[in-house]
């Protein structure tokens, strides 16, 4: 079968690979380069057998990646950390790239690997850093977007990377031919605007109004790769043809559309690729050479961890964020092995290189979980030997506050959370982290402190001893975890109110008694569901009913999954659903309309006690035994689900 059972083989084999990395944990990529080694020809079994033909159709993998890339990429995600972004990664490229030329020198290799070397470490794993981020529950922290807004100017990066590296070492390279490659560069990129202005929006809307999701999505894909063989026909990558076609499609309404259709393909085709690349590891020469690459993998680590941690200090970015980022950014990236790739398809890098180069990137991005995970007990440790950092705060009342609420974090949800509070004149204060937020809080005229939620000092400053209420918008599992236990020694009292990321996330908070506990995507699909049940008419009560249900039903069986000894909790609280508080709408011509509670013998006759009700916009909390029902009433009764019933029977409308 020739190329067709070389894809079969492969595609098995990837599946393989990602079912092993999913069980542990690991990126998927892993996985497919782990397949691809097994299936290589490197290992005895079943083998590809011809791994040049592959490669080939790698070279569409690499091709769908960068135009994805393109799609996805927006200046808008850089903005918040755009001097970082923009400044700091072009200079950490660099030093790491000079790092890395150091550490090829000590190897002995000449300038030429070194400096291939250098370019292989000066990238990171964007998929390595976003699954730990998940992990560990930090998507939303200002060090996640630190970390991913230099992961976005890093791909970017890979552009240029790929255009002059493969030329390093050839007999036409020289300043000529980089000159001739930016003229190149520049004309291309002026026709892709006349392109993206012009020509290719009047084809993305005629192909859109035919309603045909197949040419919808072979358009896409014939715009990518037909734009990176043009760039390839000028003598320039690919890749980066592909890069700019993404980037012009990112612009138009249907690029959401278009990345939705392109995803699948390029997910099949990426496998491709990272399994050609594993193909050319040779796993006896990594066996006999793991001291070497442990080594350089230890060297990594350090090194391009202190770079990362320096540039975040130089940025004037504080406390766990310089750490952070070391621990999480200093492996090697996907994008990496690419360049490495088309390196090697050049003949400007040597493959016997390519085992050590590759065993080493892998061991990075294996030891990134774990070093990741080091960062809170470090920042711990190193916090409890030195003296606080000074106190700023801003706009704090003059008078000491007392029965307030102190918002833990002034992101999204804090920041809502302080509006509405400020809309009806309670009491708060702010304590937030992020200067640029606090400079935010500031103008909005909001009570606020500078400082680190974990520290005693900064919630002595806040008042938490004399706070009614806590509110935490921290996204951390290990950073939630320590506040609230300082938060417990200083106000016991205090009513906590906390946001869940994650199941994980949700059993720390109940194990820390938690007074409410809000799983923020949870929440949006329940006013989904809320919305679509007025949607077909239901009574308000009986909406209400099913909302309190579901709420009950998922904040108690997450963490009864999760650990078996809340198994016992989650039983009494199915016992507690059978004496729960429900809302029944008194109707009109009901037995109750037009009686007085105490005339109506409600709690003789149904069993039910009624706890408030609600008449148009008045609301009455336990109503004394004069108060007469009117159709319409929502009255709020507590009692078993039979009593319930019963009332419901009572409130409704009489047969005539």
């Amino acid at each position: 079968m020739g190329i067709a059972s070389d894809l079969v083989i492969l595609i098995v084999a990837g599946l393989l690979g990602g079912m092993l990395a999913r069980l542990l944990r690991q990126p998927l990529l892993l996985g497919y380069i782990i397949a691809g080694v097994l299936v290589g020809p490197h290992t005895g079994g079943i083998t590809v057998t011809d791994v040049h033909d592959i490669e080939l159709l790698a070279e569409i993998g690499v091709a769908l990646l960068l135009f994805t890339l393109g799609i996805e990429f927006s200046i808008k995600e850089l903005k918040p950390v755009r001097h970082v972004a923009l400044i700091g990664t072009p200079l950490q490229i660099v030093l790491t790239m000079l790092f890395g030329f150091g550490v090829g020198s000590l190897m002995g290799w000449d300038s030429h690997i070194s400096l291939w070397f250098g370019a292989f470490l000066s990238l990171s794993s964007t998929m390595v850093v976003l699954k730990t981020l998940e992990s560990r529950g930090l998507v939303g922290t200002l060090s996640s977007r630190v970390m991913l807004g230099m992961l976005v100017v890093q791909d970017i990066a890979i552009v240029p990377m790929l255009i002059i590296m493969p030329q390093i070492g050839s007999e036409s390279f020289g300043f000529s031919a980089l000159g001739m490659a930016g003229i190149k560069t520049v004309l291309f990129l002026a026709t892709m605007f006349l392109l993206g202005t012009r020509i290719i929006p009047k084809i993305m809307k005629t192909v859109a109004g035919w309603n045909s999701r197949e040419m919808f999505m072979l358009t896409c894909s014939a715009i990518g790769l037909g734009i990176g063989y043009a760039t390839h026909a000028l003598g320039l990558s690919f890749a980066f043809g592909a890069f700019v076609a993404g980037m012009v499609l990112s612009e138009s309404r249907y690029a959401y559309q278009a990345l939705s259709d392109i995803l699948p393909l390029r997910d099949i085709f990426s496998m491709i690729f990272f399994a050609s690349v594993g193909m050319l590891i040779d796993p006896v020469y990594v066996w006999h050479n793991l001291p070497t690459i442990a080594l350089l993998a230890v060297a990594i680590l350090i090194g391009k961890g202190l770079i990362f941690g320096t540039i975040s200090w130089v940025f004037r970015y504080r406390n766990v964020i310089p750490l952070a980022l070391g621990f999480s950014m200093f492996q090697v990236g996907e994008l990496s092995f690419l360049l490495l790739q088309q390196g090697a398809d050049s003949g400007s890098f040597p493959r016997e290189y390519f085992p050590l180069f590759m065993g080493t990137g892998i061991l990075t991005m294996l030891m990134t979980p774990f070093m990741a995970s080091l960062t809170s007990p470090i920042y711990s440790r190193i916090q409890s030997r030195r003296k606080s950092d000074p106190l700023q705060t801003v706009n704090l009342p003059e008078s000491d506050l007392d029965g307030h609420v102190v918002i833990l974090g002034y992101g999204r949800f804090g920041s809502y959370v302080s509006r509405t509070l400020d809309s009806l004149d309670i009491p708060h204060v702010t304590v937030e982290l992020n200067s640029t937020k606090v400079e935010q809080a500031a103008e909005n005229g909001e009570s606020v402190i500078y400082g680190d939620a974990q520290q005693e000092i900064v919630l002595e400053a806040a008042r938490v001893s004399h706070a009614r209420m806590v509110v935490m918008t921290i996204p951390s599992v290990n950073g939630s975890a320590a506040v609230i236990e300082k938060v417990r020694q200083l106000a016991p009292k205090a009513k906590v109110t906390a946001l869940s990321r994650n199941p994980e996330h949700l059993e720390v908070l109940d194990s820390l008694d938690v007074h409410h506990i809000i799983m923020p995507e949870f929440e949006t699909g329940l006013e989904m569901v809320r919305q679509t049940l007025f949607e077909y008419n239901l009574p308000p009560d009986e909406i209400q009913n099913v909302m309190a249900s579901m709420r009950r039903e998922r904040y108690t069986t997450e963490v009864e999954l999760q650990h078996p000894k809340y198994a016992q909790l989650a039983r009494l609280g199915k016992a507690a659903d059978s004496i729960a508080l429900h809302w029944v709408t008194v109707e009109d011509g009901s037995e109750v309309a037009g009686r007085s509670l105490a005339g109506s013998k409600i709690r003789t006759v149904t069993g039910v006690s009624v706890v408030g009700i609600l008449s148009g916009d008045d609301f009455t909390l336990n109503p004394e035994g004069g108060y007469r029902f009117q159709p319409g009433d929502v009255v709020g009764v507590l009692g078993g689900k039979d009593n319930i019933k019963f009332f419901k029977n009572f409130a409704a409308k009489r047969e005539s």
